[in-house]
């Protein structure tokens, strides 16, 4: 977007708000707010959200940039994941978000994981800077599929930067362009891996690890669920499996693509096509750290009806 039409998207999503707190809707009343604001994105944008959900097997990322005009005068970063935005621009960058994200589907999140929020802030928070959650900071964070222990897990999944960090980016490998020998592949669609549950989710200690096969789908459109550090084996013995497990981590590092997150900066990947991650920074814990706002979509209608609510369990 250039910047005059950034200007006129905020203004018009600043109008439609008014001086309404958007913490006192409904998930349902800011999803109904958000298809509102749909109605104000540039043509283009509209264009290449829908030709990316419509033809997302030959893409699986899409980057739009420019979203947040010069004026947009944003708070301090927020300090968790789940720390609601106060009115004003924040909230507008939320439901800017979600207006866009809109398009491929229902933005949805667990009751689990932090509180059910439909925006979660993908922030660094203190003492949790070497935790493979969207909270950590100095210590990688590696490759992941958005909540793999789950069979319902999201289609796709939207990251807006509301501040970024030169030192901080975010990588993602398609899983088409994984280069492993056809044993191989043979081996990870078998069902001889489980996944143990997504630590940023409140759970019992004791939920089960789920069993999968890693790649499933079409050879043309191959889909994946994976986990560099809660993905084993089923069988310790099982060191064919093993082996293509840790083949498949080499052949991600070399179909990596990366992506220095900027202001503005939208990107959306289809999370049953892609793995991602993100590289160390130094949080300074300052009110100017690193700040993405992130939503999932649920792109199955028969999905989100199975669920009946917008907060799933």
């Amino acid at each position: 977007m250039n910047p005059h039409e950034a200007e006129e998207l905020w203004q018009a999503i600043g109008t439609l708000v008014g001086g309404r707190d958007l913490e006192t809707l409904t998930p349902d009343e800011f999803v109904d707010l958000a298809l509102e604001a749909n109605a104000f994105l540039p043509a283009a944008v509209r264009r290449h959200v829908t030709a990316y959900r419509r033809y997302a097997p030959q893409g699986d990322v899409i980057l739009l940039r420019g979203l947040l005009p010069n004026s947009a005068a944003l708070p301090e970063t927020a300090v968790a994941p789940y720390a609601p935005p106060p009115p004003g621009p924040a909230q507008r960058a939320s439901l800017l978000l979600t207006a866009v994200t809109v398009m491929l589907g229902e933005p949805f999140n667990y009751a689990s994981l932090y509180k059910g929020r439909i925006v979660q802030n993908m922030v660094p928070v203190r003492r949790m800077e070497f935790t493979q959650t969207s909270q950590s900071s100095t210590g990688m964070l590696d490759w992941h599929c958005e909540d793999s222990f789950r069979e319902d897990r999201c289609d796709y999944a939207g990251l807006l930067c509301l501040r970024g960090d030169t030192s901080a980016a975010s990588k993602y490998a398609r899983v088409k362009d994984v280069d492993l020998p056809d044993e191989q592949i043979a081996i990870l669609r078998q069902p001889r891996y489980h996944v143990r549950p997504d630590p940023a989710h409140v759970l019992p200690e004791d939920m089960p690890k789920r069993p999968l096969a890693i790649l499933t789908g079409s050879e043309a459109s191959p889909e994946i669920a994976y986990d560099t550090h809660h993905l084993e084996v089923v069988d310790e013995a099982d060191v064919e499996a093993a082996t293509a497990l840790r083949d498949l981590g080499m052949a991600l590092d070399k179909a990596a693509v990366s992506h220095v997150m900027e202001r503005g900066d939208l990107l959306i990947f289809d999370n049953k096509r892609v793995v991602h991650a993100r590289t160390p920074f130094t949080a300074r814990f300052d009110g100017k750290d690193r700040w993405l706002m992130r939503t999932m979509i649920c792109g199955s209608a028969l999905t989100f009806r199975r669920w009946g609510t917008r907060i799933p369990e």
